[in-house]
C-alpha cells in the first residue's frame, strides 16, 4: 500500500502537523501523526512574516530555515513510526502561508518552507506549491480540503458541513444528495483574532478551552462593528487570511464603536464574532439543518462550540473525533492526499469551490 506524508503549518502557527497515510484508489488510513513544536526563534520569524510584508531576504532565509526544519522533523517522525524513507512514495508539504492575495490583478498566494531542502534532507520526492496553479486558472487557491472532506465525510443520510477552525475558518458543504453541487469557502476568522489579542494583551498563546471568553461578556457595539465588514457578505467562492483579519482589524472596530471593553470582554466578543461569522455563512450559503462536523484546534474551544450549537439550533454540532477522525490532523492528511493525487495525475482542485476555470493538477515536484 503506497505511503505518503502530509505536512502543514497552519495560519495559527502553533506547530508543524505531520501525517503518515496509506492511500490507494479506494483505501485511506492514517498510520501515524504528530505535531512538532517550532523552535521559538523560528516561530517568531513566521509570525512576523505572516503579520508584516517583510523583505525578500527575510522571506528567503526563513523559507530556507523552515524547509530544513520540516525535512529534519519528517526524518525523525518516520524513525519514530518505524518507517523507512524509501517506503514513502512522496511528501505533500503545504508550507507556511505568509501572504495570500487571490483577489488582485496580479493574484498570488505565497507559502514558504523550501521543498528542495525537504527533498534533500529526507531523500523523498516532495510535492509543494499546491495553490499557485488554481490561482493561475482564475481561482482563489483555497480552500483545497473539500475533495478530501468529501472522500472522508460524505453521507447519504444527512446534509453535512465540515468546518475547520484554524487561524482562518473554512467550511465544506456536502449535501446528502451526492449529485448536488457542494461548496467550500473561508468564512472569516477562526482562532486568528482570538490568539493574536490574547498573546498581545494577556501574554498567553491561546484561550485554553475558551476559559477567558467565558469569564467575559460580549460587547454588542464592538460586535456590531466587526460584523459590518463587507467581506463577510461576499458570496463564495472566497478565501482570506491574516492580511485582512489581524490586530489592526480589531483596533479599528474598537475605535469605530467608541468602546473601551476589558480584555476579557474583548476575548468574549472576538470568540462570539468567530462563531457568528461561521454560523451566518453556513445558514446563508450551505444548509439550515443537518450535521456540522468540526475539526482543527478551534474545536477545543468550548465557548465557540457552545455558541455554534446555540446559533445552529437545527443542526447537530460535534467534533470529527466523534466519528473516529482526529481533528488535529485532517489538514495534514489532506496534503498527503493531494500528493497522492499529484503522483497519479489527478486534479486536486474543485472549480465549484475555488472559482478556477477548470480542474487542475496541483503542486510542483521536487525529486529526491
Amino acid at each position: 500500500m503506497p505511503l505518503f506524508v502530509g505536512a502543514i503549518s497552519g495560519t495559527s502557527i502553533d506547530g508543524l502537523d505531520l501525517a503518515l497515510v496509506e492511500i490507494d484508489g479506494v483505501h485511506l488510513e492514517l498510520v501515524n501523526s504528530s505535531t512538532v513544536e517550532f523552535p521559538l526563534p523560528l516561530k517568531e520569524r513566521l509570525i512576523r512574516l505572516a503579520s508584516t510584508r517583510g523583505n525578500i531576504v527575510d522571506v528567503g532565509r526563513t523559507s530556507s530555515a523552515l524547509g530544513s526544519f520540516t525535512g529534519n522533523a519528517i526524518v525523525q517522525f518516520l524513525q519514530e513510526s518505524g518507517t523507512e524513507p524509501g517506503s514513502v512514495r512522496a511528501i505533500g508539504s503545504h508550507g507556511q502561508t505568509v501572504h495570500h492575495f487571490p483577489n488582485t490583478d496580479e493574484a498570488f498566494s505565497m507559502q514558504i518552507g523550501e521543498a528542495a531542502r525537504i527533498a534533500e534532507t529526507t531523500g523523498i520526492d516532495t510535492i509543494a506549491d499546491f495553490r499557485s496553479r488554481d490561482i493561475a486558472a482564475g481561482g482563489q487557491g483555497a480552500p483545497l480540503v473539500p475533495l478530501f472532506h468529501a472522500r472522508l465525510f460524505q453521507s447519504t443520510k444527512f446534509d453535512r458541513v465540515v468546518l475547520n477552525i484554524g487561524g482562518i475558518a473554512n467550511v465544506t458543504y456536502l449535501p446528502k444528495n451526492a449529485s448536488a453541487v457542494h461548496k467550500g469557502f473561508d468564512t472569516g476568522p477562526g482562532n486568528a483574532l482570538i490568539d493574536a489579542f490574547v498573546l498581545k494583551s494577556l501574554n498567553q498563546q491561546y484561550d485554553e478551552n475558551g476559559a477567558i471568553a467565558a469569564s467575559g461578556d460580549v460587547n454588542a457595539h464592538v460586535l456590531e462593528q466587526l460584523l459590518a465588514d463587507q467581506w463577510l457578505q461576499r458570496p463564495p467562492p472566497k478565501s482570506t487570511g491574516k492580511e485582512h483579519f489581524n490586530l489592526e482589524y480589531v483596533r479599528q472596530a474598537l475605535r469605530k464603536s467608541n468602546q473601551s471593553p476589558s480584555n476579557t470582554d474583548i476575548v468574549a466578543t472576538l470568540s462570539e464574532f468567530t462563531a457568528r461569522t461561521i454560523t451566518d455563512a453556513i445558514l446563508k450559503w450551505c444548509c439550515k439543518s443537518g450535521e456540522v462536523i468540526v475539526c482543527g484546534g478551534g474545536r477545543l474551544n468550548s465557548y465557540v462550540m457552545r455558541s455554534l450549537q446555540k446559533n445552529l439550533s437545527n443542526c447537530t454540532v460535534h467534533s470529527s473525533d466523534s466519528l473516529g477522525v482526529d481533528g488535529d490532523f485532517v489538514e495534514a492528511t489532506t496534503f498527503a492526499y493531494l500528493a497522492h493525487l499529484f503522483i497519479n495525475r489527478i486534479a486536486g482542485n474543485d472549480p465549484r469551490v475555488t472559482g478556477a476555470e477548470g480542474e487542475r493538477l496541483l503542486g510542483c515536484l521536487y525529486p529526491a
